[in-house]
């Protein structure tokens, strides 16, 4: 009897999460920019609160918060295209860098392993294809997810503006409905609700330094057009471990195309070497709080489910949000089992 009590919970857990994530893969449209509004939300959360304690109105307050994100968004379009305009004057000298340096491999593997030019154009060919096909897929979701975007801007927007007008409401909402599981419903919401602000105002804080110190460092070292380089690694560290490493091959690349030198790629990739470092053991545990640690197997599963669910826009959007279910989860007696697994070893549970 307790067997087929067992199994059938468990194919009750089955079907709850092959629903719940179908639903997110068939609703992709509608959960992205509700998902990407929930984020900007959590963000805009304490600043909201604090100018509602200098007097002003909620909706007054909400529109600000809502507005200072459109500027900043709007400037930071402005910025990156401005310095992608200047790197399109440079590509002129990139194509003959490039070309110098296929020249010079072609000697070599001719001269060393006997294997004449047509071949290895040949060979080149067939592999630039295979390596295009593979990147091209990538790059149409990413400019079908810049698109999405773009089109969903004000949708986006309209959803952080209504979550922050209506957060004490969808706050009481959730104490209500796990009154009946904890008697402390209203003060863990309040907890969990806070730690998560909390979190996600720390994932963008990390970001923005590490813009500040990926650009500093590629002007010391005297990349050009180091702004840009910078402002795209420190946004892809959004994504982590990928995106850390594809920001930091874009500019290595850039400087092995530029310099005659190897040693400026070299120093270029131990800057971001150490910058790694620097974010992983120093800036994320102390901005976004030692309480949420999610270890690197979790983390690497959502980022492939993320992938598979809701493409560029789930890599990005699953890890913040699991880290809030983590939170969630640490709060909740009959779930801090599954807070345990998803946070690194040694990590407390909430108290």
């Amino acid at each position: 009897m307790e067997q087929h009590f067992t199994l059938r919970r468990f194919n009750q857990v089955l079907l709850a999460l092959l629903l719940f994530f179908g639903t997110l893969y068939l609703a992709k449209d509608f959960m992205v920019p509700v998902a990407i509004g929930g984020l900007f939300a959590m963000l805009l959360a304490p600043a909201c609160r604090k100018l509602e304690k200098w007097g002003i109105h909620r909706t007054i307050a909400a529109i600000i918060c809502v507005l200072a994100v459109v500027v900043l968004l709007i400037l930071l379009i402005i910025v990156l295209v401005d310095q992608l305009t200047s790197l399109a004057y440079d590509l002129p000298r990139l194509d003959y860098k490039l070309s110098e340096l296929l020249n010079e491999a072609h000697r070599y593997v001719k001269e060393n392993f006997n294997v004449s030019r047509e071949e290895q154009n040949e060979y080149i060919q067939r592999s630039l294809r295979s390596s295009l096909q593979f990147v091209g897929i990538y790059l149409r979701s990413l400019f079908l997810f810049a698109g999405s975007m773009l089109v969903s801007f004000v949708i986006v927007m309209s959803y952080t503006l209504l979550f922050l007008l209506y957060r004490k409401k969808l706050k009481n909402f959730i104490s209500r409905l796990t009154d009946s599981y904890d008697a402390n419903a209203h003060e863990m919401v309040s907890k969990i609700t806070t730690v998560a602000s909390s979190y996600i105002s720390g994932v963008f804080l990390v970001v923005f330094i590490l813009t500040i110190i990926n650009t500093v460092g590629l002007m010391v070292i005297g990349i050009d057009h180091a702004l840009l380089f910078g402002l795209v690694a420190g946004l892809l560290n959004i994504i982590p471990y990928l995106g850390s490493i594809a920001g930091s091959l874009i500019p290595v690349l850039f400087a092995l195309l530029t310099r005659d030198s190897l040693w400026t790629p070299a120093v270029v990739a131990i800057f971001f070497l150490v910058v790694q470092q620097v974010e992983s053991y120093i800036l994320t545990p102390n901005i976004t709080g030692a309480k949420v640690k999610l270890n690197p197997m979790a983390t690497l599963m959502v980022l492939l489910l993320g992938s598979a669910i809701w493409g560029i826009a789930g890599m990005i959007l699953f890890v913040p949000y699991l880290g809030i279910a983590k939170v969630i989860f640490d709060n909740i007696d009959r779930l801090r089992p599954f807070g345990f697994v998803l946070g690194k070893d040694g990590d407390e549970e909430y108290g």
